[in-house]
């Protein structure tokens, strides 16, 4: 699964400034065109208040530049950390053997998760203790790596003391599902968890955190997969009756 991102405004031109200086190569393709190649930033520019990136222009791409009224541009490549970004642009004008690239309005960035998230079952928390005093998340997502969800029931003291532990492992969480039927809710058992963000929801006012699971035993483990690929299957179900 991937989660699409989009870079806009100042930090567009920020981000070109960092491949420029980086070197970093871009894979340029011109659109309704077979013609593609892999260039370099030369510099980034400002010509009529407008910024503009700086490739070769050359004799590989100098017959598809110079067929092209309104030249139409996708460009793709990836940073350091192998994530990828593509963005489509235009250029109006030819220099000194540069094409000038209008900076796009807007860059895609497409990071591939490493686990399905899936919306939490409602009532499902994870409870941890911290000083003796036990504090609970309301799950709203969850895939089997972690969980995003709010903070019930939380004083000022307890959240500052969340903020303190905030760089520190959580040992011995217990992760609760609502009960399906049987006799005891389902729970599972992590032995480690990290805290991974915190942050104050402007509309709600509420401590909403993003809870990593570190370490955890392999029955435990195994329990938590049957579950989710339970919800999956369910999700999916609800999903095609809605969309028929």
């Amino acid at each position: 699964m991937e989660k699409v991102e989009k870079i806009q405004g100042d930090a567009v031109l920020e981000l070109f400034n960092v491949l420029a200086g980086d070197g970093t190569p871009l894979k340029m393709q011109v659109i309704n065109d077979s013609y593609e190649q892999f260039v370099d930033i030369s510099e980034i520019r400002e010509w009529k208040k407008t910024n503009y990136f700086l490739v070769n222009y050359n004799e590989k791409n100098r017959q598809t530049v110079n067929d092209k009224d309104d030249l139409k541009i996708r460009f793709e490549f990836a940073d350091k950390d192998n994530i990828n970004y593509a963005f489509e642009t235009g250029s109006d004008r030819i220099s000194h053997s540069y094409i000038w690239v209008r900076l796009p309005e807007i860059v895609y960035r497409y990071q591939r998760r490493k686990y399905f998230r899936l919306e939490a079952p409602n009532g499902t928390t994870l409870s941890f203790i911290i000083n003796d005093t036990c504090f609970s998340l309301l799950v709203v997502n969850i895939s089997l790596g972690g969980t995003f969800g709010v903070m019930v029931s939380l004083t000022k003291e307890m959240e500052l003391e969340l903020q303190k532990k905030s760089s520190n492992v959580l040992e011995l969480v217990e992760l609760t599902f609502p009960s399906n039927g049987e006799e005891d809710d389902s729970k599972v058992n992590i032995k480690q968890c990290k805290i991974k963000r915190q942050q104050i929801n402007p509309q709600t006012r509420r401590l909403e955190c993003a809870i990593e699971f570190e370490e955890i035993e392999k029955d435990q483990q195994n329990k938590l997969k049957m579950l989710f690929y339970q919800w999956q299957r369910e999700y999916l179900k609800r999903r095609k009756r809605f969309e028929l």
